[in-house]
This record gives C-alpha cells, sequence and structure tokens, in this order.
C-alpha cells in the first residue's frame, strides 16, 4: 500500500520548491526584492509587504516598482526598521514592538495584523519580510514563510559580491610608501576636477501650442469623424454630440412661433374693426420676438453639436469607441489638435534627483526609438511641487523648448532626458546624495 500526499499539500509543496527556485535564479537584489514582496503571495496571502535590508533599510515594497525614499510610506516604514531587527525568529509585530510615535500611524499605513520574518538565523540574517493583512497568520503560514525566508536570505547573501574597493585596497598596501604619496595627490587633484552636474529622468515630446477642442455644451457623444493621428484642415467636422433633444426641442419651439404668429395675424384682421383689438398688436409682437429668440438659441444650439476643428494640424485624442456614448460636460476637453513636429520636451525628474536649475539649463532627449540622435532642448520651465505619477510615484514636471536648429521629434516618441545644472567639483558630484542623505539623518 502506498501513501498518497494530500492534493492541497502538494499544491503548497510545489509554490514552496518554485519560489526557492525563482529565489536562487534571480539576477540581481532587486530582482530578488520583487520575488520576496510579490511572488510570496503564491504561498500565504497578504495585503501588504516590505522587505527590509540591515544598513540599507527598505529596499522592496510590494505592488511599487521602484522605492522612492521620499515617500511618507517608506520614511514610515524605516523608522520601525529596528522593530524588525529586534527578534530572529518569526513572530507576530504589534503596535506595542514600535516607538509611541510611529505606533500611531500604523493604522494609516497598515492592516490590522502583520509578521516579521528575518530572513536567516538571528547572526547571520541580512533582514527581515515584513507581510501584512487584515487577518491573523496562522502557526502553520508563519512556518511556511520562515522556511522561505532561509531560502530568500541564503539568495541575497549570494548576490552580495565583494566591493571593488576591497581589491583596490589590497593593491595599495603592496606599494611603496612614495607611491601611495604620489597616488594620494592625484586623486586629491582628481577630486578637485570641475564636471557638469546632471540628473536623468523619464521623458517624451508633447504639443508645444496645443488647440484644445472641448465639448460645446452638455451631452452625449454620438459620432466621431476622424481617427486618432489623423491630419485635419480647418473647419473638418471632428465629431457630433445627440442632438435628439435639441431637434424636439426646436419643432417646440418653431411650433409655438408659428402659433403666436397665426394669432398675430388674426388682431391684425380683428383690429381693422375693434380698436380694443389694436391693442394687443404689441404685445402678440412681444411674444413673438421671445419665441422667435428661443428657437434661434435651440437652433443655435443645435448647430455647435457638431464640432469642426479650430486648426489645421493633427487630432490627438483616446480610442474612439470609448468615447461613443459617454456623456461630456460643457468645456471638457475631448481632442486636441496640434502640429505634427511642434513638439517640446516633458520630463519627470524624481524629487531625490532635482538639481539647482535655471531657465535655459541645456536639456538632452535620447528618443527610445532613436537612441543616436539626441535631441537638443533648454529648459522652459520646472514645477514648484512634485505631482504623483500614475505608477504612483512623485516627480516633478519639466518642460524643456527643442533647440530651433534641431528637427523637431513628432508628438508622442519617449525617451530619456538629461538635464544639465551648473559645473561642480568631482568630490561634489561624487558625494552629493550622500551627503543630502547625512544631512537628513542629522537634521541639520
Amino acid at each position: 500500500m502506498t501513501d498518497t500526499l494530500d492534493p492541497r499539500a502538494a499544491r503548497r509543496l510545489a509554490v514552496l520548491l518554485q519560489l526557492s527556485a525563482r529565489a536562487r535564479d534571480a539576477a540581481s537584489p532587486a530582482e530578488l526584492g520583487f520575488v520576496v514582496v510579490n511572488e510570496t503571495l503564491g504561498a500565504v496571502p497578504y495585503r501588504q509587504a516590505a522587505l527590509w535590508i540591515e544598513g540599507r533599510g527598505i529596499v522592496a515594497v510590494s505592488g511599487i516598482p521602484t522605492i522612492d525614499a521620499g515617500t511618507p510610506f517608506v520614511q514610515w516604514l524605516d523608522r520601525i526598521g529596528p522593530a524588525l531587527r529586534a527578534s530572529g525568529r518569526t513572530e507576530t509585530l504589534m503596535p506595542a514592538d514600535l516607538a509611541p510615535a510611529d505606533a500611531e500611524e500604523w493604522t494609516e499605513w497598515l492592516p490590522a495584523h502583520a509578521v516579521r520574518i528575518p530572513l536567516g538565523s538571528a547572526a547571520t540574517a541580512p533582514g527581515a519580510v515584513l507581510l501584512a493583512r487584515d487577518e491573523p497568520f496562522t502557526d502553520a503560514e508563519q512556518a511556511t514563510l520562515a522556511h522561505l525566508a532561509g531560502a530568500y536570505g541564503h539568495a541575497w547573501r549570494a548576490l552580495q559580491r565583494p566591493s571593488r574597493l576591497t581589491g583596490l585596497r589590497e593593491r595599495l598596501k603592496t606599494l611603496s610608501t612614495r607611491k601611495r604619496v604620489l597616488a594620494a595627490a592625484f586623486a586629491a587633484l582628481a577630486l578637485l576636477f570641475p564636471v557638469r552636474l546632471s540628473i536623468l529622468a523619464p521623458a517624451e515630446t508633447v504639443p508645444a501650442n496645443p488647440v484644445l477642442v472641448r465639448a460645446p455644451l452638455d451631452g452625449v457623444v454620438d459620432v466621431i469623424h476622424v481617427r486618432p493621428n489623423d491630419a485635419v484642415e480647418k473647419g473638418r467636422l471632428l465629431f457630433e454630440l445627440d442632438a435628439t433633444a435639441l431637434r424636439a426641442r426646436l419643432e417646440v419651439a418653431e411650433q409655438a412661433l408659428a402659433g403666436v404668429e397665426a394669432e398675430y395675424r388674426q388682431a391684425v384682421q380683428a383690429a381693422v374693426r375693434d380698436p380694443r383689438a389694436k391693442a394687443q398688436l404689441a404685445i402678440i409682437g412681444g411674444r413673438i420676438e421671445e419665441k422667435r429668440a428661443e428657437a434661434d438659441f435651440v437652433r443655435g444650439q443645435l448647430e455647435r453639436a457638431r464640432v469642426s476643428a479650430p486648426a489645421a494640424g493633427i487630432v490627438i485624442f483616446d480610442d474612439p469607441s470609448a468615447w461613443l456614448g459617454r456623456p461630456v460636460s460643457l468645456g471638457e476637453r475631448v481632442m486636441t489638435i496640434t502640429g505634427e513636429t511642434e513638439s517640446e520636451i516633458e520630463a519627470w525628474p524624481a524629487p531625490g534627483d532635482i538639481i539647482p536649475l535655471k531657465a535655459g539649463a541645456p536639456v538632452t532627449l535620447f528618443l527610445n526609438a532613436a537612441p543616436l540622435s539626441p535631441v537638443s532642448g533648454s529648459l522652459r520651465t520646472l514645477g514648484y511641487e512634485a505631482q504623483t505619477r500614475p505608477e504612483g510615484t512623485l516627480a516633478y514636471r519639466l518642460r524643456a523648448s527643442v533647440d530651433p536648429q534641431v528637427d523637431k521629434p513628432r508628438v508622442g516618441l519617449k525617451g530619456t532626458a538629461r538635464i544639465d545644472g551648473d559645473r561642480v567639483v568631482l568630490i561634489y558630484w561624487i558625494f552629493r546624495k550622500p551627503l543630502a542623505v547625512v544631512r537628513q539623518w542629522l537634521g541639520a
């Protein structure tokens, strides 16, 4: 008689083996961090996860492709790092384990229940994983997580290669004192060499002088006569709003006008014999003007329901099928018209990368479609406040005009922009970000 493995237990075992293999096959710490905070969900359900590493702080958070150390959530996780390091075993984490100020913010950032899992034993664990959800973690789930965390810790230590500085230090020990002094002097002079301070940011080409096509009145989009990126001439019909209600109102208004005009003609005939009927002519004439104005207004609204291009250019808008039948409000943007090459550069530098920039600073755009043909420009505006990007990160909006002598790329191309600032010495260029971190840590 042969023993058979419970199907659920077999599935859990297969998941553990798969996750352990994914951890061993990770080519970089970033890839391993993604596996830890996102793919562990296949073994144990949770709502949020974070990976904390000794000496580095939070290096990965579930659902976020890149870590922005300036966000409040990541800063709070960094502050509770000592609580993640406090124990060498898998156990639940509660607000009482945190500093009082951090415990008060628990409900703002995490669900009710959390567990901390060290990446190995207390002596060798490079960090810990924090998992949180609305229900408590069972003992069986914690045991499963502890097994996985051991595999994760082993994979993380395997990815940590010796620093290049270690090899350089060993070679310097073999030099004579005179050569060491010369090497130190040369290094000091090299650190004073002036270099251009610059940053990189994701960028794309956007319309420089867009003409916005807005809804002329409240209604529902009925017909779209153009396709995205179509070239249109001024006056070409772009789209129509549903005019069924307007046509009905116009018919009612015209019938009312015809009725008042018939009443006016009867009053004119009666005024020949009855002086009192003559006094009613002015009143009826005023009603005629009122009905005529109402009919003219509805007729004008009916004409405005057919929207034409206010200028020649390329039409930019979303999928037409997404607009058909969609209600729009007065003034809502439906389309944009721009010249095909009337473009400028829009970049989104992260708050941690911002450097002092002046209007007219050099900007170079390296397009994904043409990486060997950079587009040069000059800084025009830089937003004073960081905005939330669609991927959840914070960034400043930067606009740069393309140099006149350069062939302007078409709208919609993406790439990476390099923004150049002032010249600084090499030592400042190297230690700018570390100095910023030290300053934040010291609070001075």
